[in-house]
């Protein structure tokens, strides 16, 4: 049986292990920023299909855009009246289908996409799904070796685009019989992939359109999707470049179609792309939930807005009482009641800090003085709180009458304070009065004020508040912090100045 020490430590380990595990999980792999201000760069696709119709049943077969580890889908719909849509994997590949008994007229469908790349680099996560082999005849073949005869073997980006570049070099008579007289990009990719291969190098064969913003009418471009080990790279036979990620939208791999239409003719595609800039935290969560992550799905985010933001507040309170714990189990501060002060630094929130402080003080002082008058009739306990009740309502209209007769508006925001907690306050410092006098009342009322300002300004900074809401498993960290706290049994810092006298002598 572990002791109650040890379970503690393996407590607190535990719980720094699973707070700080998934707010790292978070950021790393969906992308969540460290600041709620940072923003996004999120694009939007729009891909319209047009096609004529038969007097049969029509199936529509669209290729999806292949996704990357850099990119991040924030959402997708699809405007196609009229057709049943599925998506179904073919032979590895994701295609979009849209099937009707019967269409008449010119068919338009639409698809939209919205996403974002949560880096520009795409690591190998998995091996190529397509590459290419080598497939030129004898006489081409000799004239790839013949290129490739001085080059290094090594593989790597730059001896793949010295490659590249030999393949653009005007009036060198092994390019001109490699592609035979037609230069076309199509023609160029697939010899510059077979030139790759020869080479060493796992290549695929990928087409995609670039992302430009409000481009209207997208061509279709050829790339080279290139395995370097660690990571991939994309190569553009016409730039002699290595292509970022996050430039393009990958729609093909290999020799899979783009589009097929079943039951109709005269089929074509465009798309369009634009981009927007939205906060970066917005479009993480909109990412992991179109993902159905659990860690998503089942969180404050998945509420409504309208609670989100209730949640956002509950959030920071324990902040508040971490300052209550420390305050008084550390430095050694006395409050009136053990979590007051967080219950006043939530409402200092709402009133600002000055304005809460002169309304709490307002309200205590004048509460003290008709709760001594109470004391004097001999009343019974419960009766004597509700009369103060009734004394704080009382006092609470009081001050907003008069604030807003001498033009103040700030004593309108007294109704934010708690009455019931404010009912036991004036009741415990009253007691504490009788009993200790007035100096102890002062010292619990200072350090009752001085522990809610002290919340107050933590909870109140926007870093900290947005760090917790967007990371609310750090939480945890936060329980392990207190349970730490809650084992400490030595000196506070006001034992200090108690045992002065005894170190003197």
């Amino acid at each position: 049986m572990l002791s109650s020490a040890r379970q503690v430590q393996l407590l607190v380990g535990l719980l720094f292990v699973v707070g700080f595990g998934a707010a790292a999980y978070k950021h790393f792999f969906l992308g969540f920023p460290l600041l709620a201000s940072e923003t996004e760069t999120v694009w939007q696709l729009e891909g319209r299909i047009v096609f004529e119709p038969g007097e049969g049943p029509v199936e529509v077969r669209l290729n999806l855009p292949d996704g990357n580890a850099a990119r991040r889908v924030v959402s997708s719909d699809f405007a196609s009246p009229g057709f049943d849509y599925e998506e179904i994997v073919e032979d590895g590949v994701w295609l979009g289908r849209w099937k009707a008994e019967r269409a008449s007229g010119t068919q338009v469908i639409y698809i939209r996409s919205q996403s974002y790349f949560a880096d520009t680099a795409e690591e190998a996560e998995r091996p190529l799904s397509k590459p290419m082999t080598v497939n030129l005849d004898d006489a081409l073949k000799v004239s790839a070796e013949a290129l490739l005869k001085d080059l290094d073997q090594t593989v790597s980006q730059e001896n793949a685009l010295k490659i590249l570049r030999k393949l653009n070099r005007p009036g060198d008579s092994r390019v001109a019989t490699l592609l035979r007289d037609n230069s076309s990009p199509a023609k160029r990719t697939q010899i510059a992939g077979q030139l790759l291969t020869m080479a060493g190098y796992s290549v695929q064969h990928v087409r995609g359109i670039f992302l430009d913003d409000k481009a209207r009418s997208q061509s279709i471009y050829n790339f080279l999707e290139v395995s370097l080990g660690d990571k991939k790279i994309l190569l553009d036979a016409r730039e002699n470049a290595s292509i970022p990620w996050d430039r393009v939208i990958l729609l093909q791999r290999g020799d899979e179609p783009l589009l097929e239409v079943f039951g109709g003719n005269n089929s074509r595609t465009t798309f369009a792309t634009t981009k927007v800039q939205r906060a970066a935290f917005t479009s993480a969560v909109e990412a992991a939930g179109h993902a159905k992550n659990p860690l998503i799905d089942f969180s404050i985010y998945s509420l409504p807005l309208s609670e989100q933001n209730t949640f956002k507040l509950l959030l920071v309170m324990p902040l508040g009482a971490l300052v209550v714990v420390i305050l008084r189990n550390l430095v050694g501060i006395r409050t009136s009641g053990t979590f007051m002060p967080v219950l006043i630094a939530l409402t200092f929130l709402q009133t600002s800090l000055i304005t809460g402080l002169m309304l709490f003080i307002i309200v205590v002082g004048v509460g003290l003085v008709m709760r001594s008058y109470l004391s004097s009739l001999n009343l019974l306990l419960v009766p004597r709180i509700a009369s103060v009740l009734v004394f704080v309502i009382i006092i609470y209209g009081a001050i907003g009458v008069m604030s807003t007769k001498m033009g103040w508006q700030g004593g309108l925001k007294v109704t934010f304070f708690p009455m019931i907690i404010l009912s036991w306050t004036i009741e415990r410092m009253s007691i504490l009065w009788d009993e200790s006098g007035p100096h102890e009342v002062m010292i619990e009322g200072f350090g009752s004020l001085l522990t809610a300002s002290l919340a107050y300004l933590l909870m109140s900074n926007s870093f900290v508040a947005d760090t917790v809401f967007l990371y609310p498993e750090l939480l945890l960290v936060l329980l392990g912090v207190i349970i730490a706290i809650g084992t400490y049994s030595g000196y506070r810092l006001s034992d200090l100045r108690r045992f002065e006298p005894m170190e003197r002598h």
